[in-house]
């Protein structure tokens, strides 16, 4: 198939090398330098795009695709706030949209242990919920846009969690790496937050890809799942089955519809 791709950064470069190895065509590339590209006639003769951008960009980028005509793959996270208004669009356009925290199959398995596990604590109040997330230093905001799905996954299936709460972000250095997450947590002062919020701490060090643990705590035990990503290759190689799934498709999609279909 022919894919556009829009953003080429690292993970464009990682999107490239993937879709090439499956057998796809890249017919555009579309980045800072070259955005009206998104026009052309090359862009309009693929079968998807895949969008990995900034939050200021995505929602216009999205929005033109679709208006090519092209089904759009779009894992830029921070444009939720328009996200209602870029949907409507799309399918005014009669356009195809999946947009996604994070496209990586493996993590997206982890979401769906990880709101069958909310549902079971429903009914074990001694447990409590606490999420860890752990980045890159280069990505500054927290928490990240695939902890804040797992948060949303938890307080849509646990009847006792109604919030979550942001506990700020945490620089591991060499004063700190040999601690764990639960004992760096216990060294820093803590917002206030309500009983029923699930606190979520975040982490930046060296090039960590990304790594996301949700411990159940008791006072006897301690129930926890973690997923971690081992390099950029999973989120790629996710949006390039997502496009390959989204080809000849109309409307705004999950990536819980796609997964249901993969599973």
């Amino acid at each position: 198939m022919k894919i556009a791709l829009i953003g080429y950064g690292k993970m464009g470069h990682a999107i490239e090398r993937i879709a090439r190895e499956r057998g796809h065509e890249i017919v555009s590339i579309i980045d800072v330098d070259n955005n009206a590209d998104i026009d052309s006639e090359a862009f309009a003769s693929a079968d998807a795009a895949i969008e990995f951008t900034t939050p200021a960009t995505a929602p216009d980028n999205v929005v033109r695709a679709a208006a090519a005509g092209v089904p759009v793959i779009c894992g830029s996270t921070g444009w939720a706030s328009r996200r209602e208004e870029v949907e409507k669009r799309v399918s005014e356009l009669d356009g195809a949209l999946l947009a996604s925290s994070n496209f990586s199959i493996g993590v997206n398995v982890f979401n769906i242990v990880n709101r069958k596990l909310a549902a079971l604590m429903s009914h074990l109040p001694q447990y409590m919920p606490h999420m860890y997330e752990t980045h890159h230093v280069h990505k500054l905001d927290h928490p990240s846009g695939t902890a804040i799905t797992l948060a949303e996954g938890i307080i849509a299936d646990n009847s006792r969690i109604n919030s979550w709460a942001d506990e700020g972000i945490v620089w591991i250095d060499e004063n700190n790496a040999s601690m764990t997450p639960q004992e760096i947590e216990a060294t820093i002062e803590k917002p206030a937050m309500d009983t029923d919020a699930l606190p979520v701490l975040s982490f930046r060090e060296g090039e960590v890809p990304g790594t996301h643990t949700i411990d159940w705590d008791s006072a006897v035990d301690c129930i926890s799942i973690t997923h971690r990503a081992k390099s950029r290759d999973g989120f790629a190689l996710g949006a390039v089955m997502a496009a390959e799934w989204i080809a000849g498709r109309k409307g705004i999609f999950t990536i819980e519809t796609m997964m249901e279909e993969l599973l």
